[in-house]
């Protein structure tokens, strides 16, 4: 009779033990994480020594920029450009000056527009007798659209005097100037003038003129002349 080989009897199933290498991680030791911080801190210290001057610069110049971008903007929506300029009824360089029907009077008036607020000068012969000291007053106010609301003043005294009040109305290269409150009188009612295209387009170099009330000063020096003492 064949003789059944016993099977060998299996050994039980050890539990798993969890080495140090399988056992949950732990933070680094505090010299690790030092390091780590160290090296970063030096990457970006590397980085501003290589091209920190270069970085510097551009974060001034970059608002600046900004501003000089925003303040174009403004100026482009407000159209300053066709605003400044010198005012007249008498320009040169227009080949059709007579189909321009512009007004037979004596007024001048010099803008200078920045980003929609107007600064100038506005000078007639009425004013040149009114104020002989003056070649011309000051002007101020601001544009809505195509229109703009403007003050007439000056100092007098080391003080502040508004004389009037007009408005401006701009279609193209005319103008009609409207005197709405004040001294009125000095001023032509509702006239149309043109701006010179012979005059400087730079607000640097475009000035009033400083004798345009020269014959009206010359006549009142002469009759102080001519009063008794």
């Amino acid at each position: 009779m064949s003789r059944r080989r016993k099977k060998p009897k299996q050994a039980p199933a050890q539990p798993m033990r969890v080495g140090k290498a399988d056992a949950a991680p732990t933070k680094a030791p505090w010299y690790k994480r030092f390091w780590v911080i160290a090296s970063g801190i030096f990457t970006i210290l590397a980085a501003i020594l290589i091209s920190g001057p270069e970085a510097l610069r551009n974060s001034r110049i970059l608002p600046s920029e900004v501003s000089k971008t925003i303040s174009q903007f403004r100026s482009w929506v407000k159209e300053d450009a066709d605003w400044t300029g010198k005012w007249t009824a008498h320009p040169e360089g227009f080949a059709d000056l007579a189909d321009m029907r512009l007004s037979d009077v004596d007024l001048e008036i010099i803008i200078w527009a920045t980003e929609g607020r107007i600064e100038g000068t506005i000078a007639t012969k009425r004013l040149c007798k009114e104020l002989p000291m003056f070649n011309y007053i000051l002007l101020e106010g601001s544009v809505f659209g195509n229109s703009a609301k403007v003050t007439a003043w000056d100092l007098v005294g080391g003080h502040r005097v508004e004389f009037a009040r007009l408005t401006l109305e701009r279609d193209g290269y005319l103008m009609t100037v409207t005197p709405t409150a004040g001294n009125k009188e000095w001023f032509p009612a509702s006239v149309r003038i043109a701006r010179d295209p012979s005059a400087p387009e730079e607000k640097d170099k475009l000035d009033a003129d400083h004798t345009f009330c020269a014959t009206e000063r010359a006549e009142f020096f002469n009759s102080l002349r001519g009063q008794p003492r």
